[in-house]
């Protein structure tokens, strides 16, 4: 069975097909684009699929993005919510599609651990849960470009500057200290956090990292974990699996 997997966030509109064994392509989309369903539409037209599954967060677009899978999806068009068949329990109200489909991926690849996500999107997100499926708890911060758009924005002196790996974290430019702070600030704050989580819990758990901006700190994060860009659209593809 073919599921084409659409994760609507804050920045950009992912698209990913897999065939039933593997992911086979990655698309991507500005959400801001004014011709952003425009071009979406154009993108899906190009994949034949069976179930299409919608994970979103931004609710202007979610309409949208539902209808154009409706008329294209042979089987079933799935849009993520906490009251489909996760598997999960204790689910926060108010907890949004991407972190549910972070938790289920994540209790799927270890069911009998303790696990936290580390998202790297527009927001840095962590979520964790346990080995019988109860979500324990969630962070939410401001994620890298958006850290760096505020600091840009709001200091005169600063030049705007595109992210990529520091030399060093001893910066003698503006922008070489811009970038030393914000991808060794990001890679303590998943040491931290993580740190926290387990002395709370009394537990160790297994790290996940995934998200676009993630592959910048990995180099730099000091234990083991996994990581794995297709780790939110896996969740969202085995939440429709559940929910066909």
């Amino acid at each position: 069975m073919r599921f084409l997997v659409t994760d609507v966030g804050n920045t950009n509109v992912t698209i990913a097909l897999h065939d039933g064994n593997k992911w086979c392509d990655q698309d991507r989309v500005k959400t801001k684009d004014k011709n952003c369903i425009t071009i979406y539409k154009r993108i899906i037209s190009k994949y034949d699929y069976d179930v299409a599954v919608i994970s979103s967060v931004v609710p202007n677009l979610t309409g949208s993005v539902v209808k154009a899978n409706e008329g294209r999806a042979k089987d079933k068009t799935i849009l993520i919510n906490n009251n489909l068949n996760t598997g999960l329990k204790n689910i926060p109200e108010e907890l949004g599609s991407d972190i549910l489909c972070n938790l289920v991926a994540a209790h799927a690849i270890y069911p009998d651990h303790y696990v936290t996500v580390a998202d790297f999107g527009t927001a840095f997100t962590t979520e964790t849960i346990s080995p019988d499926g109860e979500v324990l708890g969630v962070t939410i911060g401001p994620g890298m470009m958006t850290s760096v758009k505020a600091l840009v924005q709001n200091t005169a002196q600063l030049p705007d500057l595109r992210l990529d790996l520091p030399e060093t974290v001893l910066g003698r430019t503006s922008v070489e200290s811009i970038k030393a702070g914000v991808i060794f600030g990001f890679t303590g704050q998943v040491e931290v956090i993580t740190r926290q989580i387990e002395k709370e819990l009394g537990k160790e758990v297994k790290l996940i990292v995934t998200g676009g901006f993630s592959r910048y700190i990995q180099a730099y994060i000091n234990r083991e974990f996994r990581a794995d860009i297709y780790h939110t659209i896996e969740g969202a593809r085995l939440i429709g699996l559940m929910n066909l």
